[in-house]
């Protein structure tokens, strides 16, 4: 009896080697074992056809130690065949054009554009241009899937936000939804990522942690998932794009209130969420302009989630929810402390790459500029 050998599809992820990009390519290439009690499943794609998937990880120096940790972590599970690096830089529209042109099969693009971090200034943004321009690639060079990731919008209109990244990030998905009508070959999806949960361990977690618990009204709720579902979903977007074409995503377990995180991280693990003391809060609350608009954008995205103001959330939800399950803070904390003694593997890998970067950077922020005040 002959079998038929399944089409091999490229896809080109753009940030490949930061938490959104690496989680992506893991659940694609080598997820967790679906029998792991501990590790969500997806409800619609086989994992059986990873094996069909090429990817072209794009980074700025393939020497770099991020760019060589991915290396590295793909040849630990035997799927070095499937990655490659390729140079690009995205202020130099001619390295992307020459990545497109020396790779005429690709079949889907991913992108997470970089952070340029909390509070910077307008003159030092380049996301709305960075994203632009892919997205004018992706016509141009015929791309059958591209998948964007954006932001949980603060309210209805780009102007409710106070941070320029999340303004610019609005502006691509307006630019998207307009090229997709006058070309319509292109298929796109936007996600819109919540607050990571991985952003609430070590050192800059506990800051964090503090800073919302005193920050924030009790009532109010923050929109969270884990990195490694955020990685689930979009593999399964791309196993199974047709019900989501044009369509955005909100990938978030659910709104919950920092209370009821402290509560939870207590249950699954039988101790407090670590937090700094109470006056390093207050010092950022006080003197940090970045914190203080994460904080007031917190606050005004659950008035108008409230409000319904933004009436397409929970149907937004909803359709993330339909890609793959998306675990509870709770969840996703007993599985990292299980992953920690042994067990489930992606909650490890997750965890760890979650924890090196909040220990020394959090929202490329250092800790003298968070407690001077300084962008």
């Amino acid at each position: 009896m002959s079998t038929t050998t399944p089409e091999t599809k490229t896809v080109l992820v753009i940030g490949a080697t930061g938490k959104q990009g690496r989680a992506f390519i893991r659940s694609l290439l080598f997820p967790p074992s679906a029998s792991t009690p501990s590790s969500p499943t997806s409800t619609t794609f086989p994992r059986s056809q990873a094996e069909n998937w090429q990817v072209l990880a794009v980074t700025r120096d393939a020497s770099a130690p991020p760019a060589q940790a991915l290396l590295e972590e793909v040849k630990q599970h035997n799927v070095t065949s499937q990655v490659s690096l390729v140079e690009a830089c995205l202020n130099t529209p001619s390295t992307l054009r020459a990545v497109f042109e020396s790779h005429p099969n690709i079949y889907a693009v991913f992108v997470v554009l970089a952070y340029p971090g909390l509070g910077t200034p307008l003159t030092a943004q380049k996301e709305k241009a960075q994203g632009t321009l892919i997205a004018d690639l992706a016509v141009e060079f015929g791309i059958k899937i591209f998948v964007y990731s954006s932001t949980i919008p603060i309210g209805p209109d780009p102007s409710d936000g106070i941070d320029e990244s999340r303004k610019q990030k609005r502006e691509v998905e307006y630019y998207i939804e307009d090229l997709g009508k006058k070309n319509p070959g292109l298929k796109w999806i936007v996600i819109r990522p919540g607050f990571f949960y991985e952003n609430l361990e070590g050192m800059f977690g506990a800051i964090g942690a503090t800073m919302y618990r005193d920050g924030l009204k009790k009532e109010t709720t923050l929109t969270m998932v884990a990195s490694e579902d955020l990685g689930r979903v979009v593999a399964g977007l791309l196993q199974n794009p047709e019900p989501y074409i044009n369509k955005f995503l909100c990938v978030t377990s659910g709104p919950v209130t920092m209370r009821e995180v402290l509560e939870a991280h207590k249950r699954a693990t039988g101790k407090p969420m670590p937090a700094a003391p109470g006056f390093v809060g207050w010092i950022l609350l006080k003197i940090n302009k970045g914190a203080q608009d994460l904080v007031k954008e917190a606050e005004i995205n659950h008035a108008n989630r409230m409000s319904g103001k933004l009436p397409n959330f929970e149907e937004e939800v909803e359709r993330a929810k339909s890609v793959c399950e998306l675990q509870t803070y709770e969840q996703w904390k007993r599985n990292l402390v299980s992953g920690e003694a042994g067990g489930d593997e992606m909650s490890r890998r997750g965890s760890n790459d979650g924890r090196r970067a909040s220990t020394s950077n959090w929202n490329n922020l250092s800790l003298m500029k968070l407690l001077t005040g300084r962008s």
